[in-house]
């Protein structure tokens, strides 16, 4: 997906206006840096990055309005505009200088001004732009919010995630997407996922086929996104393998360079799944409060055998 100027100006919450270059809206964004050009006012390129948004606020805009050199200033903003730069944004409500405007009619980049401080400018498109270029991934999975802990469902086909997640609804916990979530790491830690936007809210239920989760069950039941926290993987019973009965092997599932926690589950005809979920998101929301379960019963035990069999020997 290609992100433009005009996505840009349409973006809520960021309050930008267009001033000048209507003609240029189009102009691709290839990057959620920003670039304040004052030493390229002054004629110093050698660093400069033509791929990024271009910011003015007071400083830059009182030296153009105080340059004593207008032929040379020209030149330095034609070039600086000249290139592959998207836009320009001139913050703290200042007008942009009539030189600036002039400059970017000549070659068609877009002025925007906007009334945040550059600084609250700086932060509110890095949010914006840094969600727009995160490192992206599908996972086949289902993803609910469980307690306010964003729970992927993951595992084969027809292994039961569907009808976990349908009786985890019924409950009165929330669907974000069913067979394929759309994963991205935004802020290089936190991956948030949602459905595609083909059929969002839609699952497939084998017998029943596919239902509209947000139209059975009303809108308070889904959300369009959520940060995942847990990944649970329900596998087919295997009476040879040896499961986890204590909490104390810690499991990590690696997802865009992000880990986060991962549990397996082991399916069979009467484990009821939803509970086991439902509990398992409660065992994390504990976790993240900094109460772990099987530590404190290790701690217990291991104080209680202290006590009985005495301080070893010298």
């Amino acid at each position: 997906m290609t992100t433009t100027v005009a996505d840009l100006l349409a973006a809520p919450g960021l309050s930008l206006n267009l001033l000048a270059g209507s003609p240029g809206l189009s102009r691709p964004i290839r990057s959620p840096q920003l670039n304040r050009p004052g030493l390229e006012l002054t004629g110093y390129f050698d660093a400069f990055r033509a791929e990024r948004i271009q910011v003015l606020g007071n400083g830059e805009v009182s030296f153009i309005e105080d340059h004593r050199e207008p032929r040379l200033l020209m030149d330095h903003l034609l070039r600086i505009l000249g290139g592959a730069v998207p836009c320009l944004i001139v913050t703290n409500g200042r007008p942009a200088p009539t030189m600036v405007i002039e400059c970017a009619e000549a070659v068609g980049v877009p002025i925007l001004t906007c009334p945040h401080t550059t600084t609250k400018l700086h932060k509110r498109l890095w949010e914006h732009l840094d969600a727009e270029f995160a490192a992206e991934t599908a996972l086949h999975g289902v993803l609910l919010d469980i307690h306010d802990i964003g729970v992927l469902l993951l595992g084969d086909s027809a292994v039961g995630k569907s009808e976990c997640a349908l009786e985890l609804i019924r409950r009165g916990f929330h669907l974000v997407a069913d067979d394929m979530v759309t994963v991205k790491c935004v802020g290089e830690s936190a991956l948030i996922g949602r459905a595609t936007e083909l059929l969002p809210y839609h699952m497939e239920a084998r017998g029943l086929g596919i239902i509209d989760v947000r139209l059975l069950y009303g809108v308070a039941a889904v959300l369009p996104e959520k940060r995942i926290t847990l990944a649970i993987t329900l596998v087919e019973w295997d009476t040879s393998a040896e499961y986890d009965r204590t909490g104390l092997a810690e499991d990590r599932l690696s997802i865009l360079d992000v880990e986060i926690p991962h549990l397996t589950i082991p399916v069979r005809p009467g484990r009821n799944l939803g509970t086991l979920v439902e509990a398992a998101a409660l065992n994390q929301k504990l976790k993240e409060l900094g109460i772990n379960t099987a530590q404190r019963m290790e701690e217990r035990l291991r104080a209680h055998l202290d006590r009985d069999l005495g301080p070893p020997e010298a």
